[in-house]
């Protein structure tokens, strides 16, 4: 019998109704002979609640305490989840991260996986039960809980599937799949039935949400199939795996494959010193993206991450920096799309009202530097050459 690997996000676990309702749908894939290895997020909005709790408490929570704190959320799911397919009459099991064997390095908030022992879960699916796993969870060498960061439980699921050997990972969201941009800003956005690892890595690093970066990581360094899929219609989604070679006569033809974005970024300006250098060596959240331009080291975060910066600064003793707001990013992920002039000029002209501040580039992307302000105006524009009225 084929492993399967489904995760569900906290949109979909974020009522007793909806994990009632995803018990029924997983009650019919067990009936169809399916090994399931479940991995749940927290409810909607209770991260973000625990969050605030913690702050309201501490200006600067311990990233330990934080880890025991924010780890319960998942907790409340799986037990959730396991209670609904007992009602269904489906045998199941929950286990935390560190019961499930994700081993994890030291570091607090941002852990990184080492290995997976996941003989529990082998054990229990031998016993013919539903295994239920709290994601963005794991457990140190120095048997510390830790959690994965945000998007943590998508890396739980792929790291999971790639231990089990398994067919597939699923991971169900609160939209059909991947798009040619964010359907909330274009709603004509073309639905994209399969993508390769390398352009769904793009798309990830550069600012779409369905799927976090480090899970896809995982996916392409270990050959893991995933499908993101909704969790309100079970439907076939969008299937991301190993490129194809190009069937199309026109080889050379720059093509936007989708368009990926970011808005409300921060930008630190910072003198590339010792004493920086060394807080980098202790930061262990996401950066966006980090410049070194014109002597100065600029460090691109999210909003999210401002205060622990600040306080991090503060206490190496490094001068206040240049900080700029309300910065956004738009990438035309395609491959080559920057060697070729003519697109060049066509894509400024098209931007020619955007203000945009800085262009770069990679082998696969194009990216436009630009105030939050004009980020939704860009992409329509860009959509609209790229993939016209209705995609």
């Amino acid at each position: 019998m084929a492993i399967i690997v489904k995760k569900f996000g906290g949109t979909s676990v974020g009522s007793v109704e909806l994990i009632r309702s995803i018990a029924k749908k997983l009650a019919k894939a067990y009936h169809r002979g399916d090994q399931l290895v479940v991995v749940v997020s927290a409810m909607a909005k209770t991260t973000d609640n625990l969050f605030g709790l913690a702050y309201e408490i501490s200006k600067h929570p311990s990233r330990r305490e934080m880890d025991m704190l924010l780890t319960a959320g998942e907790r409340i799911s799986m037990s959730l989840l396991s209670l609904s397919l007992f009602e269904e009459g489906i045998p199941s099991i929950s286990f935390t991260g560190s019961q499930s064997g994700i081993i994890t390095d030291d570091h607090h908030g941002n852990a990184r996986i080492l290995r997976v022992n996941a003989f529990r879960i082998h054990e229990e699916l031998a016993k013919e039960k539903v295994v239920i796993v709290a994601g963005f969870q794991g457990v140190s060498t120095s048997k510390e809980i830790t959690t994965l960061g945000r998007g943590g439980s998508d890396t739980s699921a792929v790291a999971l599937a790639c231990y089990l050997g398994a067919s597939k990972c699923e991971i169900y969201t609160d939209v059909a799949g991947v798009y040619s941009a964010d359907p909330r800003i274009v709603p004509q956005a073309q639905f994209i039935g399969e993508i390769g690892y390398l352009d769904m890595l793009a798309l990830s690093y550069n600012g779409s949400k369905v799927l976090h970066p480090r899970a896809v990581e995982f996916a392409y360094r270990y050959k893991v199939a995933v499908e993101v899929k909704s969790s309100f219609t079970f439907e076939p989604g969008t299937l991301i795996k190993q490129e194809e070679s190009p069937k199309d006569p026109h080889m050379e033809e720059r093509k936007v494959n989708a368009i990926a974005h970011k808005d409300n970024i921060l930008r630190y300006r910072l003198a590339p010193d010792t004493g920086v250098l060394q807080l980098l060596e202790k930061w262990h959240y996401e950066i966006y993206k980090i410049n070194l331009y014109e002597a100065a080291l600029e460090l691109y975060i999210e909003e999210k991450y401002e205060s622990e910066l600040d306080y991090m600064l503060q206490e190496s003793g490094i001068p206040t920096p240049e900080k700029s707001r309300d910065i956004g990013f738009v990438n035309l992920v395609g491959l080559g799309l920057a060697a070729d002039p003519a697109f060049m000029a066509k894509v400024l002209r098209l931007c020619a009202n955007s203000h945009l501040q800085r262009i770069s580039h990679s082998c696969r992307t194009l990216e436009l530097m630009l105030p939050a302000v004009q980020v939704a105006k860009t992409i329509a524009l860009l959509h609209q050459e790229f993939f016209g009225v209705n995609g």
